[in-house]
């Protein structure tokens, strides 16, 4: 679709362009007086700033104004936008550059352009997302150099562009930066600026939204980061078809996500995650097929997902220890772990702890590691065996209750093999709780939720949940098929018909 758009030239260092096109075997010859070089541009709409494209495609990293910055600076302002660093050089005179990806990405390639600076700013937006970005990006380039912007002035300015608009003294603003406080220790004056903005605007706060399950989204209030979801469900209810579609709905949005398979491999995993993105079957039965699928394989690439090796019984450190990679060198902030079970299957066969430490040694690990990177972790765990058809509660969760006492929401599917619902037993952001009708959708491999999806008021006791209710006769028959195509497709997927998704 046309649409007027703007242009930022992403600029790297010629020096840092050509040790880059040297690692990747290639040559990049350019005059001996050049000092930068554009690497890239990102074309931005107008009217609709979420339509973005980067031109050429693989063309590496870069910062928008690095072109600006005299050789001897010492000092610099790094923003959240385009605008805002312009806003930054046109108040102040100080050199200032945007981030390529916004709050959510430090890419590591342009942290050798930050290097020679003694002083950096950062100024993110003044909200929950800008101010998480900032204080994550500080550990990257070292805490004791990296200065933090938060506007004290009531009304404070959403970002550098609205403060010049304000006509505020942006060297002020400046002026008033500070390094982070030690993580333990923190004071009113710190947290001023995000309280009275919570009150103020909470919507804000409520997290990224689950796009394709807006009723699910009404009863948690979205994603969020530092927090641990526990999701269960009857062996082949869907449990992983469900995480790949709300995947989907965060990277779709930004949410940099990592995902840890370790019933299913990952190959299988993205062929269902494929046809999800797409909304429609992956057809392949005329001459235009590889190339429409080629296509599609395209935009998936460009989503940011990424996805551990690891396959079967694995070690837990390990997991963990390629979990905080992938937050420093992708900025993940999203981890499905998929399932706990198969996880810690071989941690059992090493030592003399049983099921039930072994399980609460890794949701502890698992909990603190949400906690302290910041980062959202959904686990999938089984549940207890129970008569086919029964409920399913808190306490039917596998092993102690650990999981669920540390646990920030629980998410159970119901079924009793012809109907589904979400249930949400447990929510610390708010304490709403409810139920979420859901079916099968064949052509899609997405679930959608019913018209009853929601609960009356946006909230169920969890005393009084209520059981499946009936759907619409004239929709009975057509979701029974359909429940049918999901059996058998998660049968495929694991090329068996007896284990779940």
């Amino acid at each position: 679709m046309p649409a007027e758009c703007i242009t930022f030239p992403w600029i790297m260092s010629s020096e840092i362009a050509i040790e880059q096109e040297e690692l990747r075997g290639a040559t990049l010859t350019l005059p001996p007086e050049q000092v930068s070089v554009t690497r890239r541009i990102k074309a931005r709409a107008l009217e609709n700033k979420a339509w973005q494209r980067l031109d050429p495609p693989g063309g590496g990293w870069g910062l928008f104004g690095y072109h600006t910055i005299p050789d001897g600076a010492k000092e610099i302002v790094v923003t959240e936008g385009e605008y805002d660093a312009m806003a930054v050089y046109e108040a102040t005179g100080k050199p200032a550059v945007s981030l390529p990806n916004g709050c959510r990405s430090l890419p590591v390639e342009v942290l050798p352009m930050l290097e020679r600076f003694e002083k950096i700013y950062l100024w993110m937006d003044n909200d929950t997302p800008g101010q998480e970005g900032a204080e994550k990006f500080t550990e990257k380039l070292g805490i004791r150099r990296c200065f933090l912007v938060k506007p004290s002035c009531n009304p404070a300015p959403k970002d550098a562009n609205e403060a010049l608009i304000m006509e505020l003294d942006l060297n002020e603003i400046l002026a008033g930066a500070a390094i982070k406080e030690h993580e333990y220790v923190v004071d009113f004056a710190g947290l001023r600026s995000q309280v009275l903005n919570e009150i103020l605007n909470p919507d804000k706060y409520k997290g990224v939204p689950a796009t394709s399950l807006p009723g699910l989204t009404s009863i948690v209030k979205g994603f969020r980061r530092g927090e641990l979801t526990v999701l269960t469900g009857p062996t082949g209810s869907g449990k992983t078809t469900l995480l790949g579609q709300l995947s989907l709905d965060f990277a779709e949005q930004g949410v940099n996500t990592l995902w840890g398979s370790f019933e299913i491999k990952n190959t299988r995993l993205i062929h269902k995650m494929l046809q999800q993105f797409a909304r429609e079957p992956l057809q392949i039965s005329n001459p235009d097929s590889e190339k429409k699928l080629n296509e599609l394989a395209d935009h998936f690439e460009g989503l940011p997902l990424y996805f551990l090796k690891f396959h079967g019984g694995s070690d837990i450190d390990e997991v963990i220890g390629a979990m905080d990679y992938a937050i420093y060198v992708h900025d993940v902030e999203h981890i499905i772990l998929d399932n706990m079970q198969f996880m810690i299957s071989r941690k059992l066969g090493r030592n003399s702890y049983d099921k039930f430490e072994v399980q609460d040694m890794a949701i502890e690990k698992f909990r603190e590691f949400a906690t302290t990177k910041n980062v959202h972790v959904t686990l999938v765990a089984h549940p207890r065996k129970e008569d086919e058809g029964a409920k399913l509660s808190i306490s039917s969760i596998y092993g102690s209750a650990k999981a669920t006492q540390e646990a920030d929401n629980v998410i159970i599917i119901q079924s009793d093999g012809k109907r589904k619902y979400l249930d949400v037993k447990k929510n610390r952001y708010d304490g709403t709780l409810g139920y979420c009708p859901i079916f099968f959708e064949r052509a899609s491999g997405r679930y959608q939720e019913t018209p009853l999806a929601g609960a009356p008021g946006g909230k169920v006791s969890q005393a009084k949940a209520p059981p499946l209710r009936p759907i619409m006769a004239a929709r009975s028959n057509k979701i029974k098929a359909d429940e049918d195509v999901e059996d058998h497709w998660e049968s495929i997927l694991n090329g068996s018909t007896n284990t779940d998704e």
